[in-house]
């Protein structure tokens, strides 16, 4: 079965569960995975302009030892009513659960701790898929901080 739930990333949607009066017992038995989403603006294909991000910016969006990087800034033009953004693309985080993450949650462990947890087992953040998206050039930098200030992971790509 698939629900929707408003929380500020994957691992949020436990407690959530919880505080809404399901036993963790329940949760930690009863979830597969849970995916976070959020939608960012793309860049608008005929105006954006590339630039090279300093190492600040960079660091802001969670990258490092990315070497030479490229992006984009929004300029504006007919196409895009010039905004620089033409449609939404998605950022998405998945937190797959192992037996240690249902261990977590049955001892109605807080959020930060299972998000540790998941990113140490492979889980990529909002952040981190937004970021990559920077990279290929379909938004901007300040676009994926703005969706996901909230996220304290630094991300490493």
């Amino acid at each position: 079965m698939f629900s929707t739930l408003h929380t500020n990333d994957a691992p949020a949607a436990i407690t959530r569960l919880v505080d809404m009066g399901v036993e963790p017992y329940l949760v930690a038995s009863s979830l597969v995975a849970v995916l976070a989403q959020r939608l960012v603006r793309v860049l608008c294909p005929e105006c954006r302009e590339a630039y090279t991000p300093g190492a600040t910016e960079l660091a802001e969006l969670g990258v490092r030892n990315a070497g030479p990087a490229k992006a984009f800034h929004p300029k504006g033009c007919h196409h895009c009513h010039h905004t620089g953004y033409f449609g939404r693309v998605g950022i998405f985080e998945l937190m797959v659960l192992d037996d240690e993450l249902r261990a977590m949650i049955t001892q109605n462990t807080d959020s930060k701790s299972i998000r540790r947890l998941a990113v140490a087992r492979g889980m990529h953040s909002l952040r981190q898929d937004g970021a990559k998206k920077v990279l290929l050039g379909t938004t901007s930098i300040e676009e994926v901080v703005r969706a996901t200030e909230e996220e304290g992971v630094v991300a490493q790509i």
